[in-house]
């Protein structure tokens, strides 16, 4: 019998029953679905009240006014604010069903329970942060974050990456081929006289990553044919910065009636589950890079007093949307925000003056593209398969890919979310004309035709932030997107025929790169026989930490990117080494310039011989001593609150150097990001396995449940995580 630790509930207004396991995990039950939701609530206050009261802080556009005046946050306030994301969140509401509201309202308030139990926070106290009321409003807007803050706002920077690209004066046919057909009816000499607002801050950026952002993730699963039980198997493994503590996830397990229940990853401020199980259905997600925002260029000008914008020859005023901006400690300042049917301008045309500049819309903010919440909570009840694909087509946004298996052994794999209908030959990559009506978004793409498969006669299905297309064609993925994890998924679930859990536990600490063998596939061959040729093709493709093949491939490849695109009539040098680094790291750019390797000739060549590029980045490559893995990808586990400073070493907030295993295209998903401040891991954040013949999911987390860097359960998991081992979840009743 699991021994179990009775917490006690303080000012509960439901009878709830709470209890932690020897990993620390709370198990919640309830008479009902609405008491086991209220002990949610709770709990995410209690162990991450911290977490959650920020969250929503940044994401109304508040930060620098409750939190603390940094400039990071003051930049983060002002473009949250510009984007709208705090906007319409009560007519979002009124769009809810009345289940779907009660929901909310009984999560809220077991929050609200939790934070009068938990009183201030280290955390709080330090800056002096007042907390306000949760409420339903608060759960839209945390999901919202999650969203446009944690998913789309990658879209935007890759967006960004391009238009930059061009106004740098890249060779346009150069460019056209890069990204070939994304770019094929794109107007250069227009782009080129776009404004370009000022890059968000170092500081900035840093606050946007301690937001869950999805940087990749896995999900797959097994039809009864191809496992041991003869039952359906579901793993799940999504990538975000694991560096940070507390974790991003909150692990529970939820129990209601007679037998009812949910368990996995849930989302602190929301009742969601991304990665979980229930008593008939399994799920886990994985972001699609599905293009849910737009940059639209908007003529302006100024007209007595007023700013206009052009719709063919017709100019329109401007509303002016006035947004006040606390500073702690310092006067606020109220900024003019000007939007128009299309979007957002995103900056105000004051300072630069008349011309084209840019503005943005996301599906997020739209009214007509429906509440986001209520197929959250309702796929927790969907009985089957069938039934919960059903149940997702109703999620605007976020872009997600959904994998499901049920009891009956069925499996399936949904997208979801609402991509707008573009103008035919618009890609979606870069700004187009707004003063064109027919440039403007055309309603939605019918969300049945969306990425969907179910009992797939090869017996699995699998997906890893692989490029999609629509039913109709449409791509609904407008960056370079690689499929190299997806590929090794595929190759070893065909090998399995009575595949079992520890297979699939196996398998997400796979460190195998069908990167590395495609590309030495590619380069070996240019290169004279010698030491290292033959090292890199004796080479194993797996990236552990204690090999220095992969320290010298990835030089390797580096280098070969640098003498492809970093001469200066092509992406410069400078530029290039900061989308090579660690600090600027592009897998968009990259993964564009591997589909060029495979060309016999491109105009990136330069008038060369692949031959003698390969070469050329072979004796830079060697140029320096060759070190492990793990003296190149390491990490530290810091706090989100107090580490990375010297007081947070001092005081122990920041662990010791550790190797991290695998790279981006492993599906152990360990990549390494620095800059001069500070150190970003990207790394599956939850491993979720389990099989429908039995009531019981088995995981691992970096971190803990609890956000008190003194609790013993802040990182109670880690030791697991690292070391690949797994623990075993169960709904009380199936505790042996």
């Amino acid at each position: 019998m699991t021994r179990m630790h009775p917490i006690e509930i303080r000012g509960a207004t439901r009878a709830i029953d709470a209890a932690r396991d020897g990993a620390g995990v709370p198990h919640l039950s309830g008479t009902t679905w609405l008491d086991a939701l209220y002990g949610l609530g709770y709990m995410h206050a209690r162990d991450r009240g911290t977490q959650l009261l920020f969250a929503r802080s940044v994401a109304l556009g508040r930060a620098a006014e409750q939190i603390a005046d940094v400039a990071g946050f003051a930049e983060t306030d002002l473009l949250f604010r510009r984007i709208g994301l705090h906007l319409g969140l009560d007519e979002e509401l009124a769009d809810l069903t009345a289940e779907s509201r009660d929901q909310l309202d009984v999560y809220s308030d077991g929050v609200n329970a939790g934070l009068a139990d938990l009183g201030r926070t280290w955390p709080m106290w330090a800056v002096g942060f007042q907390g306000e009321p949760w409420d339903a409003r608060s759960v839209v807007i945390v999901g919202r974050l999650l969203s446009f803050g944690g998913l789309a706002i990658g879209q935007w920077e890759n967006e960004r990456i391009v238009l930059e690209l061009i106004h740098a004066g890249a060779d346009e046919a150069a460019l056209r081929e890069l990204f070939a057909p994304r770019l094929d009816d794109v107007d250069f000499e227009l782009l080129r006289k776009v404004r370009i607002s000022n890059r968000l801050s170092d500081a900035a950026m840093e606050m946007l990553a301690d937001l869950p952002r999805l940087a990749g993730s896995n999900a797959w699963a097994l039809s009864g044919g191809r496992t041991a039980s003869g039952s359906a198997l579901l793993a799940a493994d999504p990538h975000l910065e694991v560096n940070r503590l507390p974790a991003i996830w909150y692990e529970c397990v939820l129990r209601w009636g007679d037998a009812e229940y949910v368990m996995g990853a849930s989302l602190p401020g929301c009742p969601l589950f991304p990665v979980a199980r229930a008593r008939r259905l399994a799920w886990g997600v994985t972001h699609m890079k599905g293009d849910l925002l737009d940059s639209f260029i908007e003529d302006c000008r100024e007209h007595d007093g007023r700013w206009q914008y052009r719709r063919g020859r017709r100019w329109l005023d401007f509303r002016v949307r006035e947004e006040t901006l606390g500073r702690k400690g310092s006067p606020a300042r109220v900024e003019r925000i000007l939007e128009n049917d299309v979007g957002s301008l995103l900056e105000d045309p004051s300072g630069a003056g008349p011309g084209y500049h840019l503005s943005l819309a996301w599906t997020g903010n739209r009214r007509d593209c429906g509440p986001a919440m209520a197929a959250w909570l309702d796929v927790i009840h969907a009985p089957a398969t069938q039934d919960a694909m059903r149940v997702v087509l109703r999620s605007c946004h976020p872009a997600l890919c959904w994998v499901f298996a049920d009891a009956d052994g069925r499996i399936g794999m949904q997208g979801s979310g609402r991509f707008p209908v573009r103008s035919q030959g618009y890609s979606g990559l870069t700004p187009i004309p707004a003063w064109d009506r027919a440039n403007h978004w055309r309603g939605w793409l019918d969300p049945s035709a969306l990425p969907s498969v179910i009992d797939p006669a090869k017996g699995f299905v699998a997906t890893a932030n692989e490029e999609q297309t629509a039913a109709d064609g449409t791509v609904l993925v407008t960056q370079p997107a690689a499929d190299y994890r997806l590929r090794r998924i595929r190759e070893r679930l065909e090998s399995f025929a009575d595949a079992d859990v520890r297979d699939m536990q196996a398998m997400q600490y796979d460190v195998v790169s069908p990167h590395a063998d495609e590309i030495l596939g590619i380069l070996l061959p240019e290169l004279p026989d010698g030491p290292v040729k033959r090292k890199l093709e004796l080479w194993d493709r797996s990236f552990r930490p204690e090999l220095d093949e992969p320290t010298l491939f990835f030089r390797f490849y580096l280098a070969v990117m640098m003498e492809l695109l970093g001469h200066e009539r092509a992406i410069g040098w400078r530029r290039m080494l900061f989308l090579c680094s660690r600090s600027g790291y592009s897998l968009m750019v990259l993964t564009a310039a591997d589909r060029l390797l495979r060309r016999a000739a491109s105009r990136w060549w330069r008038g060369e011989s692949k031959q003698a590029l390969v070469r050329r980045a072979a004796e830079r490559a060697v140029a320096r001593p060759l070190q492990r893995w793990s003296d190149v990808n390491h990490f530290r586990f810091t706090d989100r609150f107090f580490g990375g400073r010297r007081a947070g070493r001092f005081l122990g907030f920041d662990s010791r150097r550790l190797p991290m295993p695998g790279c981006h295209a492993t599906l152990f998903h360990g990549h390494v990001l620095r800059t001069a401040t500070r150190e970003t891991t990207f790394a599956p954040s939850y491993h979720f396995v389990t099989d429908m013949s039995v009531d019981e999911a088995w995981t691992n987390l970096p971190g803990g449940p609890s956000e008190n860097r003194f609790s013993k359960w802040y990182r109670s998991d880690i030791p697991r995580w690292l070391a690949g081992e797994y623990k075993r979840l169960a709904p009380p009743s199936a505790h042996p």
